[in-house]
């Protein structure tokens, strides 16, 4: 079963603290909200972050990040579409957003998962893995679940 997408890329200008213009390299690609297009999410990430000059530990936990908020979205509302985006600015900062049409609960609600549940660890792991992460209302409804990750590039 083929996987339909839709990707952007940009590289837009902004200003750093000391004046000087930066690239802002931003990736986005919308998914079917299928359990298929989760791997297309991580591919993203594998594909991208590398080239923006982070190591590969920033890019597992970027990988795993993505796959874990895709998931929520995934089986948490009821999307038919799923938007992925991953920013990078400075080559210090990553973020990873996953925007949903909505149809679930208000956000996302981390929970203890019990040593016999087979899930509910998503979002301690995004916890563990981040500096920081939240969410959202989504521009035209839903929501969007973002994280920062922060790193020294190479």
């Amino acid at each position: 079963m083929a996987v339909a997408l839709r990707q952007r890329s940009t590289m837009a200008p902004h200003m750093s603290s000391a004046g000087v213009d930066m690239a802002l390299r931003q990736e986005s690609l919308q998914l079917p909200a299928r359990g298929a297009s989760v791997a297309a999410a991580r591919r993203l990430v594998r594909n991208r972050v590398p080239h923006w000059g982070f190591d590969e530990d920033v890019c597992g936990a970027a990988e795993l990040v993505m796959s874990e908020l895709f998931t929520n979205a995934l089986v948490h509302t009821a999307s038919d579409q799923i938007l992925c985006v991953l920013r990078a600015q400075e080559r210090r900062s990553l973020y990873v957003e996953v925007a949903d049409q909505g149809g679930g609960p208000l956000g996302p609600m981390p929970r203890e998962a019990g040593v016999e549940d087979e899930s509910g660890r998503g979002l301690a792991l995004v916890r563990a893995l981040t500096e920081a992460w939240g969410d959202r209302p989504g521009a035209a409804g839903g929501r969007v679940v973002w994280a920062q990750l922060g790193a020294l590039a190479r």
